[in-house]
């Protein structure tokens, strides 16, 4: 087989695209296990009574800006073009990382912070992912999977780094502040605390040179690229057999039924996920008395997210999206009912249930992009990834309000058989989708029947 040199270069964007999401995938994909610290820092270093779960909000904020304003990457583009809108958005992007090492001494400093950190990672990581999928038209699944592997992984490799630099002694919580919550406890370690703002400033380092390198690989297809990539033998033609490769404008995008469903299940998804990230490391500290262990399984949380995003994205483009939404949403209601069991398991259970849970709940990140981009057309890609992306931002509404001191009055068996229910709901939904696909299809091949030529795909 012939590799041309436009072959070449789809997969060098396509790693520059993982790249990009690998180095801005921190605030929503690491949070989580530096929750504990950055609560520990705010109490002890400057007597705020802030508790693990009102902090928690923080990565579902960031999640719903991300999500809501993740169509604003196409107006950027528009204004600055594609290279400077990158490069303005990362520059942001980093200074904003940087301020952490001054503002962790206000815990309203962080939520802006965070704020503008949720926006920027959205218009990244909507860039990022369309242009993957732009490079490999007939495979979007893999395309998805492997540039959101970046930001999954993010997770991984920022969460090591962190935990590393502040905890290298291994210290536990050790400080138990209010009676009747014995499990609820903080870091009270003089030495480990002081590390914690300085953290902040090795994330910003090692982000900036990453997305340096991707910046500077990365571009759109030309129109002759277009071409060839469709034509090219490396390009494998989708199997699903309810794919509808049309373009929907985006107006006729959001009236159609199935965006809606496609909405509800890819909501309903995002609730597990973000459970996970925020709270799973505190739900191991009430009964794992190993801080080293509870880290390391948060970086390995952070491999299978990134692991997860590409095995669900590429396993679509064999079975077709539905199908693999109906497995993944299926298996991620039989881990969510049976979590809380992990208390009884022990580590060896937890680590197997956090690490399943994380990549099953992945899915959805490449899944979400390859099903904007195959279902509704490949034209104003950024605009229709956003608008479906809202559905992330909403999942995180719903989750926020479960998670905010819910945890505390149903305790932890309550709120898990909850999020497995959202679970539950979105496999329900994906079943339904099925048939409205089907009949979708039907109407769109009796308009195609009677055109003598059909283009496969569309520019």
């Amino acid at each position: 087989m012939t590799w041309t040199d436009t072959d070449l270069k789809a997969y060098k964007v396509l790693a520059a695209c993982c790249l990009g999401n690998l180095a801005s995938g921190f605030p929503v994909n690491s949070f989580g296990t530096v929750l504990l610290y950055v609560v520990s820092y705010l109490r002890e270093e400057h007597g705020s009574d802030v508790r693990s779960s009102g902090v928690s909000f923080v990565p579902i904020m960031c999640t719903i800006i991300l999500s809501v304003t993740m169509f604003t990457g196409s107006l950027l583009e528009y204004l600055l073009g594609y290279t400077w809108s990158l490069i303005g958005v990362s520059a942001v992007f980093i200074a904003s990382l940087m301020l952490n090492f001054v503002a962790l001494n206000n815990f309203g400093a962080i939520v802006v912070i965070y704020c503008i950190l949720g926006y920027c990672e959205g218009v990244l990581l909507v860039t990022f992912l369309s242009t993957a999928m732009e490079w490999f038209p007939r495979k979007r699944g893999l395309a998805a999977g492997v540039s959101a592997l970046g930001s999954g992984f993010s997770g991984f490799v920022f969460s090591a780094i962190q935990s590393a630099f502040i905890n290298p002694w291994n210290h536990v919580p050790d400080h138990a502040p209010y009676q009747g919550y014995p499990d609820e406890k903080y870091f009270s370690q003089k030495d480990l605390l002081k590390r914690v703002p300085q953290s902040f400033l090795i994330v910003s380092a090692v982000s900036c040179v990453l997305l340096s390198i991707a910046i500077t690989l990365v571009s759109r297809p030309t129109e002759d690229e277009k071409n060839q990539l469709v034509g090219s033998k490396l390009k494998l033609i989708n199997s699903d057999p309810l794919l509808i490769e049309a373009d929907y404008q985006p107006l006729k995008m959001v009236k159609s039924l199935h965006f809606w469903i496609f909405f509800i299940v890819f909501g309903l998804g995002r609730c597990d996920f973000i459970f996970m990230n925020s709270l799973s490391k505190v739900f191991g500290e009430s009964f794992i008395n190993n801080d080293h262990f509870l880290a390391t399984t948060g970086a390995i949380g952070g491999l299978m997210n990134g692991c997860g995003r590409f095995a669900w994205g590429s396993l679509s483009d064999i079975l077709g999206i539905q199908k693999t939404l109906m497995i993944q949403t299926g298996t991620l209601t039989l881990l969510m009912f049976s979590f809380y069991a992990t208390k009884l398991g022990g580590q060896a259970m937890y680590f197997v249930w956090v690490s399943a849970i994380i990549f099953t709940s992945a899915g959805g990140f490449s899944l979400l992009p390859a099903a904007a981009m195959t279902f509704f057309g490949n034209k104003n890609s950024k605009l229709k990834i956003g608008f479906l992306y809202v559905s992330q931002g909403v999942g995180a509404l719903l989750q926020g309000f479960l998670m905010l001191g819910w945890h505390i009055i149903l305790q932890w068996k309550g709120i898990m058989n909850i999020f497995g229910l959202c679970s539950l709901l979105a496999f329900l939904f994906s079943c339904l989708l099925h048939f409205v696909l089907k009949t979708v299809q039907e109407e769109r091949m009796k308009v195609l029947s009677k055109f003598t030529r059909v283009q496969p795909f569309s520019e």
